[in-house]
């Protein structure tokens, strides 16, 4: 009996046993999100269980679902590169949030950490403003234009579209530093992986290929790129390979672009008609078929009767043809994207491989911008010294545009009559023109190739020392073709003979820019509480320009400049151009950072360079700052308060000289050979009239900013800012006596002083819930403190309105502040000096115009929101403006002369037509006075200007991730994939009246898109 119980006791011990067993090898399951240090997640990140065949890699949003048989107590170990490693013991859990830091040094263990960019040093961010661009809502936006993309990403980064598809973009940090105005002047530096590229490069990137884009906007944050970072830097760094098991990502972006916002509503037929019998022009047949045009040249016909008859027949037949031109020649496009990437490697060698090309169609025909893109990054270990990193990228981007010529495709929009059609004859609205007259008149194709190639080497030879030295080659050219063919009705209406006709231009621009710099700095903790950082570099800039155009005629209609006639003189003789360019900047730096218990920070950084625009006993200019941060919520009372999470103040003062914009032929005597000859002499004429006492222009910068973290949830961050630009050059007008119209000068002080706000919300966190909101606000106002030499800066002695007036923004829009109509006269009232009147029919003078407003908004901002419900994300963003005015086109506001072509609906009832019409907007059709007529040519007034501000819906994404236990089933060689529905620019709200509250012109608005987009990893 006892022999059979132990035999059952054994044998349900072991059944026990196995069953324990089966339990610990069933499969297991942990998801969790991977962050850095700013709380940003981390894709490519390999987890892997410790002796074990299973892991993991991150996806976009830093999410990883680890399965496999493990038992408890196994060591589940997190790594990236350039990161702390971060190993957690398993203990049954089923969720796993993990933050993993940036290397450091420190004393027990010499760790490298691979930068491409060693300028890039930690200690800048203790005292300076730098901030990161999320990048996962950038890919989220389908839009080919890099800088476009950008909009609304960072408070203070102010992104301005200027017109059409192709257009270049402007792009400011905390407002124009300089009176001069354009975006060579005042656009910032740009700097990918350590090497300068140019901003069409920018322009042109691809940013699935970018990992970070950090903007740098005071003078502790910038001091160490020099005098070239006096507008502020955007920070590019690409996209790294990651060691473990290599991973291929296919992305589609496949959708359509729309018209997008109408803006000014055109007449239809009725009403056009109405006002050409209203403005009694014969040449228009709303006048010419009318009654009042019989009774008046017919009133003794005896059929005059049947005439009006016959007239009214015609004009209901005109009115029963209303054609939207809007619909007709704004058209909707197709948008596609295709990236692909491959990313892998082991533990002493990453690479990461990417081609990406992306076509948008515009809204014109004939409009259309296409892009495509190469890059290979590669990383390796050299032992336990350091890294070498090598990057070479190449790209191909081409715009066409059927925009330049007379007969611009969009400004037809409000041109065309609605009673016209395509292929209805003769036109009235261009007389003795058909439409197909006005179509392929002219097309520029322009074509920009970059290519580049940057190493960096960063070393460890002792504890706390890195050497680190990069270089790095950015190359464009850009061409330009330009085509007019001898069937062009321009040119086939000229008077020039056949021979003659056709135009072609070709512009082929090199900029080629190369950077080296090596920078040594040494880190070390003394008794775990004083941290202390010193650093020196030596770089050098060269810039090299070379730029050769032709334009050629009697091409006829082959668009080539093989067939240009030679034989043409006078006129149209063939014309050549060219310039060639070169500059150098060779900088010597040095930087300390102090950290006193996480608690103080110092930071001091100087820069001295000499660039070769400036005379030799010139040539040397300096960049410095200083900095202090102070982080309360480190103190021991603090430490563990679970309200105050984190506290952080710190400001900053710093100076940096800028030569952006100037040409060594600015500062000293420079020649070229001019296109006249004396007998058989070629003549060196004076590039320009230079100023050898010219300085560059001194920024000098004060930033103080608060940080504040509540309940590890809310964070607020605000930055008061005062830039102050000294000896601000200008181009100041010159008599003409000299040879010259202009001279550059040190002319006086334009300040830019605002106050910036970032909030983020962590309102969900929960298993299946995750909401996030967002929002910022930048405020920028701009005002001339001094000119030296004046109150205000006129173009000639002839022009009433001012180009800049102390105390006022340099963009400030000037005219007279109207009134409104006169019921008598049909001409603006004036309110001017001493609260009087003055009649538009009498002479304006200085002292009767005012500023209108800025050009400019001084308000922009950003909000949204980030929902995650389970295997649905959702992204959405808005960007808006306040505080800007434009001035109102009216092209579209017809007169006697002009009527022939359609006009703003309302006009009829708006516009005073006789003495006695009272309350109305736009002023008499008919010329009964030179002196008004050229007051309201010239001059804006408060009523022919309006607010541009606006609320854009920028950017909206709803994304599904695939359940990856649904992909190990079905696809299992798909390790991931995810599903989209996204747009961009979808929808303005504005109360501007004309077409594009943001560029402020006809044409200039950005496209809606909307797309499919797949993202799947092999």
């Amino acid at each position: 009996m006892n022999y059979y119980l132990k035999r059952r006791i054994l044998f349900l011990a072991f059944l026990s046993f196995c069953v324990i067993l089966q339990a610990q090898r069933e499969e297991k399951r942990i998801s969790g999100h991977v962050r850095d240090s700013q709380d940003l997640p981390l894709a490519g990140v390999n987890i892997k269980v410790k002796n074990t065949p299973y892991g993991a890699i991150s996806n976009e949003k830093g999410e990883y679902v680890l399965k496999g048989q493990w038992e408890p107590g196994v060591s589940i170990e997190f790594s990236f590169i350039g990161m702390k490693r971060k190993v957690v013991t398993y203990k049954g859990q089923t969720r796993l949030d993990v933050t993993l830091l940036d290397d450091v040094n420190n004393m027990d263990e010499v760790v490298v950490t691979a930068k491409a960019n060693i300028n890039e040093i930690d200690i800048r961010a203790r005292s300076g403003v730098v901030q990161e661009v999320d990048m996962r809502r950038i890919n989220s936006k389908p839009m080919i234009d890099m800088g476009l993309a950008l909009q609304g990403s960072v408070p203070g980064l102010i992104i301005q579209n200027t017109g059409e598809l192709g257009s270049t973009p402007e792009i400011r940090i905390r407002g124009n530093s300089s009176l001069r105005k354009g975006n060579t002047t005042n656009e910032p530096l740009y700097i990918m992986d350590g090497k300068v590229i140019s901003p069409e490069t920018f322009y042109n990137l691809n940013p699935m290929d970018i990992k970070e884009i950090k903007v740098l906007k005071d003078a502790a944050a910038c001091a160490l790129y020099g005098i070239k970072a006096a507008n502020g830097v955007l920070e590019i760094t690409s996209q790294r390979g990651v060691s473990g098991q290599t991973m291929v990502t296919y992305t589609l972006d496949m959708g359509v672009t729309t018209r997008g916002r109408r803006g000014v509503s055109m007449m239809d037929s009725a009403e056009k008609l109405e006002l050409e019998r209203l403005l009694q022009n014969p040449e228009t047949p709303g006048y010419r078929y009318s009654a009042d045009y019989y009774n008046k040249y017919y009133a003794g016909d005896p059929n005059l009767s049947q005439l009006i008859a016959s007239g009214e027949q015609k004009l209901n037949e005109l009115r029963n043809i209303n054609t939207d031109w809007f619909k007709e020649l704004i058209r909707n496009n197709l948008y596609q994207k295709h990236n692909v990437s491959i990313r892998g490697g082991s533990e002493q060698t990453t690479y990461y491989i990417s081609a990406n090309y992306t076509k948008q169609g515009g809204r014109l025909p004939g409009n259309d911008k296409q892009r495509m893109s190469l890059r290979m990054n590669l990383d390796q270990k050299l032992g336990h010294i350091g890294y070498a990193l090598l990057s070479v990228n190449g790209g191909y981007a081409k715009t066409n545009t059927p925009n330049g010529s007379t007969s611009d495709p969009t400004q037809l929009v409000y041109e065309l009559n609605p009673y016209e059609t395509k292929d209805g004859g003769e036109l009235i609205s261009y007389p003795g023109r058909t439409y197909k007259d006005l179509m392929n008149q002219f097309s520029q194709e322009s074509a920009a190739k970059t290519a580049g190639i940057s190493g960096s080497l960063t070393l460890n030879p002792l504890p706390g020392l890195d050497i680190a030295a990069v270089a790095g080659l950015d190359f464009l050219l850009d061409e330009t073709e330009q085509f007019t063919p001898s069937t062009s009705y321009s040119e086939m209406t000229s008077g020039i003979p056949e021979l003659k006709r056709g135009i072609f231009a070709k512009s082929k621009n090199t900029t080629t820019n190369i950077s080296t710099n090596i920078r040594a700095t040494y880190n070390h903790v003394f008794a775990g509480r004083h941290d202390l950082t010193l650093g020196a570099n030596m770089d050098y800039y060269l810039t090299q320009l070379d730029n050769v155009s032709i334009t050629g005629y009697g091409v006829g209609t082959i668009n080539s400049a093989a067939a240009i006639n030679h034989s043409i003189q006078g006129t149209r003789q063939a014309e050549v151009g060219a310039l060639k360019d070169k500059n150098a900047q060779l900088g010597l730096g040095a930087v300390l950072g102090y950290t006193f218990d996480n608690i103080y920070d110092f930071y001091a950084t100087y820069k001295a360079d000499a660039s070769s625009i400036l005379p030799s006993d010139k040539r040397w200019n300096s960049a410095w700052a200083v900095g202090i941060g102070w982080t309360p919520s480190y103190y021991s009372f603090l430490a563990d308060n679970t309200v105050l999470t984190r506290l952080n103040l710190k400001a900053s003062y710093g100076y940096t000289a800028n030569l952006n914009g100037v040409s060594v032929s600015s500062t000293v005597a420079t020649f070229a050979y001019s296109n006249n000859a004396y007998e058989d002499q070629r003549v060196l004429e004076l590039m320009g009239l230079y100023n050898k006492d010219l300085k560059p222009e001194q920024t000098k910068s004060i930033d103080a900013g608060v940080s504040i973290e509540l309940f590890n949830r809310v964070t607020l961050e605000t930055s008061w800012y005062n830039r102050r630009t000294e000896q601000a050059l200008l181009d100041v007008p010159i008599p003409s006596s000299t040879g010259y119209t202009t001279l550059k000068r040190n002319i006086g002080i334009l300040e830019n002083r605002g106050i910036e706000f970032g909030l983020k919300a962590k309102v969900l966190d929960t298993r299946d819930w995750i909401l996030n909101l967002r929002w910022n606000m930048a405020y920028n106002r701009n005002k001339v403190i001094d000119l030296y030499y004046a109150d205000k800066i006129y173009a000639s002695e002839d022009v009433l309105v001012p180009d800049y007036e102390v105390g006022k923004s340099y963009d400030m829009i000037y005219g007279p502040q109207s009134l409104g109509i006169n019921p008598l006269t049909g001409y603006p009232v004036f309110l001017v000096k001493d609260n009087k009147e003055k009649q538009a029919s009498e002479t304006l003078t200085v002292d009767d115009v005012v500023a209108l407003g800025h050009s400019t908004p001084p308000y922009t901002g950003s909000f949204g929101l980030s929902l995650s419900y389970k295997a649905f994300d959702l992204d959405v963003d808005f960007y808006y403006v306040h505080g800007g005015i434009h001035q109102f086109n009216y092209s579209y506001v017809r007169d006697k002369d002009n009527v022939n072509r359609n006009a703003v609906a309302g006009q009829t009832e708006r516009m005073w037509f006789k003495a006695g019409d009272e309350g109305k907007v736009y002023p008499t059709p008919f010329y009964t006075s030179a002196t008004a007529e050229e007051n309201l040519t010239l001059y804006p007034n408060s009523l022919t200007v309006g607010k541009s501000d606006y609320l854009k819906l920028s950017m909206i994404s709803l994304r599904y991730r695939v359940d990856q236990r649904f992909l190990r089933k079905t696809i299992p060689f798909v390790k991931y994939a995810t599903f989209a529905f996204q747009g961009s620019n979808l929808f303005t709200w504005t109360s501007y009246k004309e077409s594009d509250p943001e560029s402020g012109t006809l044409a200039g608005s950005m496209q809606p898109i909307y797309t499919f987009n797949m993202n799947l990893t092999f």
